[in-house]
């Protein structure tokens, strides 16, 4: 993964230290910029829709209310994770890719394996225009929920087969984990309910040669809605069992 700008990184400290502040001199020492710069990188973030607060003789703090998909905010809590290691970790963020918008996670990520453009095998978007359910049907996906798509290669793969009641399983855990809810999984229709209400789809696709049958690629998207869940917490946990089990 590339160096930081000044800004990633301004976003990176304060979510590190998030509920906490943390001075202009402290971020401009540990950076090695000015403390202009600093404030010029407060400004933008502020400008990008983070809830930043500045207190004089204090510094600045990230409010709790500001959630928003971030390769900083992601990387925040995977730190945090005892399974991964430090190239663990700079492995799995140098291939994720955020997006504002997508017609579909998933068809980005076929393209991608399509095209063999595997640089980037982690597709999040804050909102899809057309999201892809089962055979064919449409997933509704307004902005405020969590929508990624993984490609996996066959020669990664270290748990086969990918088995989506699994991975369906697993983001149910998750998602019970984090809101303290009880969900109930659907392996059928690969999807999460809390009571009666969907919360949560996964669509796995695989290419495969005709003649051989052999497999090039899979594709696993995932779609998330529900009031308030922290996004990128969510998706560092995702990315954090999934990669655990079945690439790195």
């Amino acid at each position: 993964m590339s160096e930081y700008t000044t800004k990633d990184f301004v976003l990176k400290e304060l979510e590190l230290n998030r509920g906490s502040y943390i001075t202009g001199s402290a971020l401009a020492k540990a950076k090695g910029v000015s403390r202009n710069a600093i404030w010029k990188a407060i400004s933008d973030l502020r400008n990008d829709g983070y809830n930043i607060e500045a207190v004089s003789n204090k510094g600045y703090m990230l409010e709790g209310d500001s959630d928003i998909i971030s390769i900083a905010g992601i990387e925040s809590y995977l730190s945090q994770c005892t399974t991964l290691g430090d190239a663990d970790i700079k492995h799995i963020l140098s291939q994720i890719t955020i997006y504002d918008e997508l017609p579909s996670t998933n068809r980005a990520a076929k393209m991608n394996l399509i095209m063999d453009e595997l640089q980037k095998r982690i597709i999040i978007a804050r909102t899809q225009t057309s999201g892809q359910g089962h055979s064919g049907s449409r997933y509704d996906s307004p902005e405020g929920g969590i929508y990624l798509s993984i490609i996996l290669t066959p020669d990664e793969i270290k748990k086969s087969p990918i088995k989506t009641t699994r991975i369906g399983s697993r983001v149910g855990d998750i998602i019970s984990e984090i809101t303290g809810k009880t969900i109930t999984y659907d392996k059928k229709t690969n999807r999460i309910y809390i009571g009666k209400k969907k919360v949560s789809g996964i669509l796995t696709e695989y290419f495969a040669d005709l003649e051989t049958s052999e497999i090039s690629g899979y594709v696993i998207g995932i779609g998330i809605k529900y009031p308030k869940l922290p996004k990128n917490k969510t998706i560092a946990l995702l990315l954090n069992s999934f990669y655990s089990d079945y690439s790195i």
